[in-house]
């Protein structure tokens, strides 16, 4: 069927008509992106009759209604642009296939050999999409979103034609640092910016590579564009004198190398999407090194014919601030950015052109946390589970060693239990906020390991801070340590929490221009969670939260903790036990931390819902200018049980490819469809997410429900072989062996942090799965789903467009067919209220089945 659509394909009317409706219903998710408007808006300042000028994606405006108008058949010119563009020279193939390379050569002349041949030459566009009038030029754009970003673009040599070179590769490790003497670290002393990244743009093609550098701004540092940009050019300036440097070519060459030799094995849908994408760039022979990017040789030439492209007269500058309302005098024409356009200065080309080099800009030193050490350790037995190796009052330690992969790297996750992190709004505040200024302050340290190949997260959660380090592991020891360290020795700074402190504000009212389907999962995750707080009360905290606040609670923080752990890789489990015991030393001996009282252990429990009874909230989306409305309705199924947990899967595999049929392409709802199971700490459910443009959220609900009933039927009339089908291919996906240590680990986690333990669940879901009858899944699928059923336990989580029209639906429960009175839902419109009143699931059950 794959060949098929090369070869000879439908494109039917009606399929192309549905096409154009999903292609405008996912341009009309994005008309309120920032990154789409972005990118829309480095295109609208380019040359007219240029294509990379073009609208980006589509829309039933510029697919259907435009072409109508002029007298164009859209479905004749998708025929024609087929014709003319589908030929075999011009396509690449991978396979990847466990079957020989001659069965495989000739199943694939056999299936695509009958792929036409035009002779067609590749389409090739060396003309600069930049004339004089578009480069030089500042765009100050109103985004959507609060927050204010710095964006300068060049246009230089494409990588692809030199990627054994890889110069732009080599300026964006140096532009784009946040070590020492970096343009970050010196604009964060200012308290000008938050982040910065530099590097080939995605707008980039084959015949231009576009260079570019995104920094985003503190309110002070919108205050000092023109100086921040001075400061851009002062780096360039100190790399033509200083930074053509072998050594840091050679270090770069050498981590790309490691990763190279120590990859993970990818899926092989990924390996071939990106061998097919590779093969129209580089030379058969260097493939494999060309799309895992490792450089060959250091080249000053190919590196000074990138920075001579970066000069002041050929920069293009992206300003997008909301200080710009109300002073633009421009409108995008596919996004409505307002925006305006305007040569820079004489008097700013003249600075920035003669800046000159800053005292604090400077060259990286050699990174310590380069691997040198590549061993395999030797394991005695072949231990597949975890074993706890080590437990204190403070800690506990799981851990197992690498028997599946022999590879040098392992990981590290340790989840702090902090009784004082989550007891109110404003603990959760300053423990975020804390997170934020630690990963803050040792950014200069932590970068050059993650450039290295090491990797690390620190999240705050409702139970305390939730770390996790992944690597080679040769350093990865190392790296742990230092951020223990580092959080035993924090001392706050007041500089730094008003800037991040402004930052936290900016991200929690964005969340307002979140998509409404996000929205609605996030306002679900508040509703089940017994102790979940609202980010509307962080952002009512945070305006007169004072440093002398934040130093009072970093008192109390870390007074007690409890340290759940795990250790798995390339790791002897004696090193292990010795950084635990570091780990324990370090916060007692630095804080004078204590371990946890059994009383006081922070605990993850579910809102238990009623059964027979549906619940219903509804809201508003905050943003006005939002089309979308969504839907979240979840049918809460109940805690972790091998039997039931096969159930949920099964029937959720069978039911998501007729549930995309029916309400997406069918039913045209919308581009977002989604039908998953879901776990909330090991109590199940299934969720329906969709969003929509054109549909009411009650009227998607009763769609939802008129599916429902329809799958109902369609599973009572299953044939046995069908069920048997599906039932196998979820086995198939269950058994799939687990391809990288990565895996591995956070199967494993997910038991330890979630305190079911269950290590060998998929062996025992397999042997549920292979138990399961028609009547089972009918079963399960009547006390889940039906309207009528008094096992049934719905919440629908409905989020209107201020856009929408009033829904002429009548109310879906009312057409159910049983009594009014039963099946009436519950409205929630104060979900504390709604949470009070519930009872919640066991903190850690194990049902019969499961033990």
């Amino acid at each position: 069927r794959f060949a098929q659509f090369f070869v000879s394909p439908l494109i039917s009317p009606d399929g192309v008509s549905r096409e154009m409706k999903a292609v405008d219903s996912e341009n009309s998710k994005n008309l309120n992106s920032d990154p789409w408007r972005s990118m829309q808006m480095w295109r609208h300042v380019s040359k007219p009759d240029h294509v990379f000028h073009k609208f980006g994606t589509g829309s039933l405006e510029t697919l259907l209604h435009e072409p109508k108008s002029k007298g164009i058949d859209t479905h004749k010119e998708l025929l024609s642009f087929y014709s003319a563009n589908y030929s075999a020279n011009l396509m690449k193939l991978a396979v990847y296939a466990r079957e020989p390379l001659d069965e495989l050569e000739k199943a694939v002349s056999e299936m695509f050999g009958h792929v036409k041949t035009t002779s067609r030459p590749a389409a090739c566009f060396e003309e600069s999409p930049f004339s004089s009038e578009h480069e030089c030029k500042l765009v100050k754009v109103v985004p959507v979103r609060n927050g204010d970003e710095l964006d300068l673009q060049w246009l230089v040599p494409p990588e692809n034609r030199v990627y054994h070179l890889a110069p732009c590769h080599y300026l964006s490790h140096l532009i784009g640092h946040e070590g020492d003497g970096s343009i970050l670290k010196l604009l964060k002393d200012l308290k000008w910016a938050n982040t910065l990244s530099a590097g080939e743009s995605p707008e980039s093609y084959s015949s231009h590579s576009l260079f570019l550098v995104s920094i985003e701004l503190t309110e002070e540092g919108n205050n000092h564009v023109m100086e921040i940009i001075c400061i851009v050019f002062q780096y360039i300036s100190m790399l033509l004198e200083d930074g053509l440097q072998n050594w840091i070519f050679d270090e770069l060459k050498n981590v790309a190398e490691t990763r190279f030799h120590f990859r993970d094995k990818p899926s092989p849908i990924s390996y071939a999407r990106n061998l097919t994408s590779s093969m129209h760039l580089y030379k058969t022979e260097d493939l494999l090194l060309a799309m895992h990017h490792v450089p060959l040789e250091f080249s000053k030439e190919a590196v000074l014919d990138v920075l001579s492209c970066m000069t002041v007269d050929k920069v293009r500058i992206m300003w997008s601030s909301r200080s710009h309302q109300g002073k633009t005098d421009a409108k995008e024409p596919w996004y409505g950015t307002e925006h305006s356009v305007e040569k820079v200065s004489e008097e700013f080309v003249t600075k920035w052109a003669t800046c000159g080099r800053h005292e604090k800009l400077h060259l990286p030193v050699p990174n310590r946390f380069v691997p040198t050490q590549f061993g395999i350790l030797e394991v005695e037995g072949e231990p597949e589970c975890p074993e706890v190796v080590y437990e204190s009052s403070m800690s506990k330690l799981w851990f197992k060693p690498d028997t599946l992969f022999k590879t040098p790297k392992g990981q590290v996750y340790l989840r702090f239990s902090l009784p004082e992190s989550y007891t109110s709004p404003e603990a959760a505040v300053c423990t975020n906020l804390f997170t934020k200024m630690l990963v803050d302050s040792m950014n200069e340290v932590t970068y050059y390991a993650e450039v290295a190949g090491l990797s690390y997260s620190i999240q705050n959660t409702t139970l305390g801070l939730s770390t996790a380090f992944s690597g080679y592991s040769d350093k990865l020891l190392l790296l742990v340590e230092e951020v223990v360290d580092r959080i035993a020795s924090f001392k706050s700074v007041e500089d730094r929490f008003n800037v991040l402190r402004e930052q936290m504000q900016k991200q929690y009212y964005n969340t307002k221009f979140d998509q409404p389907y996000q929205q609605a999962l996030y306002m679900s995750s508040v509703m089940f969670l017994q102790t979940k707080w609202h980010i509307n009360e962080y952002l009512e905290i945070l305006p007169d939260l004072t440093f002398a606040d934040f130093e009072r609670f970093m008192g109390k923080l870390l007074s007690r903790v409890s340290i759940q752990s795990f250790i798995i890789g390339n790791i002897a489990s004696e090193s292990g036990i010795d950084l635990i015991k570091q780990v324990e030393k370090t916060l007692s001996d630095k804080l004078g931390s204590k371990s946890v009282f059994p009383s006081q252990m922070p605990e993850k429990r579910v809102i238990q819902l009623a059964k027979g009874k549906d619940y219903i909230h509804v809201s508003e989306v905050a943003n006005e200018v939002e089309e979308n409305s969504a839907v979240d309705l979840v049918f809460q199924v109940g805690i972790d049980c091998f039997c039931t947990n096969v159930l949920i899967q099964l029937w959720a595999q069978i039911a998501e490819r007729s549930a995309f049929h029916k309400l997406r392409t069918v039913e045209q709802i919308g581009y977002i469809v989604c039908v998953t199971h879901w776990s909330d700490h090991n109590v199940k459910s299934v969720h329906f997410i969709l969003q929509s443009t054109s549909h009411h959220p009650q009227r998607i609900d009763k769609a939802v429900e008129e599916f429902l009933v329809s799958f109902q039927t369609r599973l009572e009339e299953m044939e046995d072989k069908e069920l048997k089908e599906h039932i196998d291919a979820l086995i198939s996906v269950k058994e799939e062996k687990l391809k990288t240590l990565s895996q591995e680990g956070k199967k494993f986690w997910r038991e330890i942090d979630e305190g079911s333990l269950h290590f060998q669940r998929k062996d025992r879901e397999v042997a549920a799965l292979k138990t399961v009858t028609k009547e089972d899944l009918v079963k399960f699928s009547t006390d889940t789903f039906s309207r009528s059923s008094d096992m049934r336990s719905k919440v629908s989580v409905h989020f209107v467009s201020q856009k929408a029209k009033p829904s002429e639906e009548k109310d879906v429960h009312k057409e159910s067919g049983v009594s009014e009175e039963v099946r009436m839902p519950t409205n929630v419109d104060c979900i504390w209220s709604f949470k009070r009143s519930m009872p919640v699931f066991p903190a850690c059950a194990e049902s019969a089945d499961s033990v």
